[in-house]
């Protein structure tokens, strides 16, 4: 839209029927210029991206100024999901979920009235407050029709009635969806943990799983509130798990699986997007709970059963190299395995004590578990 208004044209729509046009009669074949300007980033191709990028970098030299950084803006697939395989994307080097790009973002009328250009940031949810001029963010304009900024002919100018989204006004910003905006662009705070940009979109992600939420039911304020009593908020919600299976739990403890009590914890907490523990405070925080509330303890909670994935999960390891671990006797399988038969990665096979005595005699420390075990043959 910018290239638009750098070209001297009026409707960004005229622009880009302009380009595609120029690409048609110009015979180049290893373009890849999409019919709607909203889908021109290259996470959003159906098959491969490289015709798209080459695209952008292309449109990049169009501009009557300096080129412009279409590709440093534009958003990427990555091949690293998510815990539970949720798709993640890139962006200038930070890693986020796929569904948490918002494809018709709300706006500021102040950021509009300084400069007239759509913030990327406004495309990254739940940034929902201007972290500058401390006001959330408008989603429907005056004229009663929803805001769609790549969709009106020019930036910041109502497709419907013609109206200056800078003319706008906007109320006080909520202060807890302020503290999680500023959080999210880089600033500290001492309300949520000074993590990197790629793992802060991971909490967000991570706490909506283990609240098994969906985004339309995601509280900010009970968000800040986990995190800002970081990890004990955490260690509570652990042991209220714990007492309720020790209450009502339907299996005696050594019958019992490590998601009968925990559900899908591991699991959803492996990757945010990191899985080592000096990258992930989640895990670190796991680590640190069973270490101090049921392994040195020696309680009964050490019975509890795990599957390969899981045992993966803990050494931070891939499920050949535990089946390897068992091969080689340093890892205990309850289920006995016939000559020629490989183990199922879903039984339930160790127990939690054997694997966290294993991590501790190998790996030492809590913030060096990213370990690759090797034969000894």
């Amino acid at each position: 839209m910018r290239l638009a208004e750098s070209n001297g044209y009026i409707k960004a729509s005229g622009f880009w029927s302009a380009i595609r046009q120029t690409f048609d009669k110009s015979g180049i074949e290893h373009f890849n210029i999409p019919e709607k300007l909203a889908s021109v980033n290259p996470y959003l191709a159906k098959r491969s991206s490289s015709l798209r990028i080459k695209a952008l970098h292309h449109l990049s030299t169009l501009s009557n100024l300096e080129p412009l950084p279409l590709l440093a803006l534009a958003i990427f697939r990555s091949e690293n999901p998510y815990c539970t395989d949720a798709q993640a994307v890139i962006h200038n080097g930070k890693t986020l979920p796929r569904q948490f790009i918002v494809s018709s973002p709300a706006i500021c009328p102040d950021c509009l009235q300084e400069s007239n250009y759509i913030r990327q940031i406004w495309s990254f949810w739940p940034y929902n407050s201007c972290h500058i001029h401390a006001k959330p963010l408008i989603n429907v304009c005056s004229c009663g029709e929803k805001i769609s900024v790549y969709k009106d002919q020019a930036i910041g100018i109502c497709q419907y009635c013609n109206v200056a989204y800078e003319k706008l006004k906007s109320t006080v910003s909520n202060e807890v969806d302020l503290i999680i905006s500023t959080w999210l662009v880089g600033i500290e705070n001492h309300e949520l943990p000074n993590v990197s940009q790629s793992h802060k979109f991971g909490l967000v992600l991570w706490w909506l799983k283990l609240r098994t939420l969906d985004l339309s039911e995601f509280n900010s304020n009970e968000f800040v509130a986990f995190f800002s009593d970081w990890p004990n908020g955490f260690y509570a919600f652990l042991e209220q798990k714990r007492d309720r299976f020790l209450e009502y739990g339907s299996k005696p403890m050594h019958q019992a699986r490590f998601k009968d009590v925990y559900d899908d914890l591991l699991l959803i907490s492996a990757k945010l997007p990191s899985p080592r523990f000096n990258e992930n405070i989640v895990l670190t925080a796991i680590f640190c709970f069973f270490n101090d509330s049921i392994i040195s303890k020696n309680n009964e909670f050490l019975s509890l059963r795990i599957n390969s994935i899981e045992a993966a999960i803990l050494l931070n390891t891939s499920t050949e190299q535990v089946a390897a671990l068992v091969d080689l006797g340093e890892l205990k399988s309850h289920i006995r395995i016939k000559s020629g038969e490989f183990m199922n990665l879903h039984q339930y096979a160790f127990e939690l004590g054997d694997l966290f005595f294993l991590w501790q005699a190998g790996f030492q420390t809590e913030y060096s578990n990213l370990s690759v075990l090797t034969s000894r043959w």
